[in-house]
């Protein structure tokens, strides 16, 4: 959290603090529930945790100054961990809502796209990449 300090001011810290925090308390509670309830796919799960850190942060922040990128990336991070550990597990093996692949390949692409849609939603609301005058 020594980063947090250098880059931002105290009210922005808390906020990508209490997004982190959210994503990790969702990646639990799918893991969890996973783990217990074996043939069930929590198919929106992985799009959650990749999106909350970049879309959390962004809430109250005003100042536009907390990268999207790097806090979905973040989540993209946690969502594929889990869908890892739940593979290895064999915790993956529920229904899917693709016509091809299984839980598992659910599970990355819902990852990517929860990813893709926090750090282009993030980007606009903070402002960056905007070619609007």
């Amino acid at each position: 959290m020594g980063v947090l300090k250098k880059c931002f001011p105290k009210k922005t810290q808390a906020e990508i603090r209490r997004a982190l925090l959210l994503a990790l308390f969702l990646a639990a509670l799918w893991a969890v529930l996973a783990i217990v309830r074996s043939g069930v796919t929590y198919h929106l799960a992985p799009l959650l945790v990749a999106a909350v850190p970049a879309l959390g942060a962004r809430a109250e922040t005003a100042a536009g100054r907390v990268v999207p990128q790097r806090l979905a990336a973040v989540g993209l991070a946690g969502a594929l961990g889990v869908t890892l550990l739940l593979s290895a597990l064999g915790r993956l093996d529920g229904p899917s809502l693709l016509p091809f692949g299984g839980a598992a390949t659910e599970a990355v692409l819902f990852s990517a796209l929860g990813a893709a849609a926090a750090w282009g939603f993030g980007s606009r609301l903070a402002g960056i990449g905007s070619t609007a005058g």
